[in-house]
């Protein structure tokens, strides 16, 4: 079964309610999730899809508006992609599905696998980070200016990716303890 991060997102807005496509359409129209196509073109046939895969359905299939649902099989994927484990490819290929990954881990997800998913992605993000400084060191003097800024700017959100991570893992464990 090849789930796109599309497929996933709308899991992931089910599994939290049910929707319409039209409701779904709206959460990617007017939320950080934006940088999905809310366009029908492109939800519709991802809800048709994620139907005949049975991992969605509708309560009234007649029915144009009826909200869709999330499927027992439906919840079972969604948990896997939450506990996938991070790999090193996705830091500089595939950061806003790692992240998009991260901002579904509710209370479905045990508190460990939230943690260490948090502790592989800053040590994902400080090794890719590495890589970037001994490009810098090595390459930056020969770089055009432009090409050198924007190639800071890419070696700057990957330290705030890492700071990101360390405060949310300070987070997580406090919440933990206040519990």
């Amino acid at each position: 079964m090849n789930l796109t991060s599309l497929d996933f997102a709308i899991l992931g807005l089910l599994t939290q309610n049910a929707q319409s496509g039209y409701q779904i359409r709206q959460v990617f129209e007017t939320t950080a999730m934006g940088n999905y196509s809310s366009s029908p073109g492109s939800i519709y046939p991802a809800l048709k899809k994620l139907q005949q895969l049975d991992l969605v359905d509708k309560k009234n299939q007649e029915e144009k508006k009826s909200p869709f649902h999330i499927t027992e099989s439906g919840s079972i994927q969604m948990k896997k992609w939450l506990e996938t484990p991070v790999v090193a490819s996705d830091i500089p290929k595939n950061l806003p599905g790692l992240l998009l990954r991260f901002a579904f881990m509710d209370e479905t997800i045990d508190l460990r696998i939230k943690l260490t998913f948090l502790h592989d992605f800053k040590r994902g993000c400080q090794d890719y980070l590495n890589s970037l400084l001994d490009f810098h060191k090595k390459q930056s003097q020969y770089m055009p200016i432009n090409g050198l800024l924007a190639f800071e700017l890419g070696i700057s959100s990957y330290e705030t990716h890492i700071d990101w991570a360390e405060k949310a893992i300070g987070r997580l464990k406090n919440d933990q303890h206040e519990s």
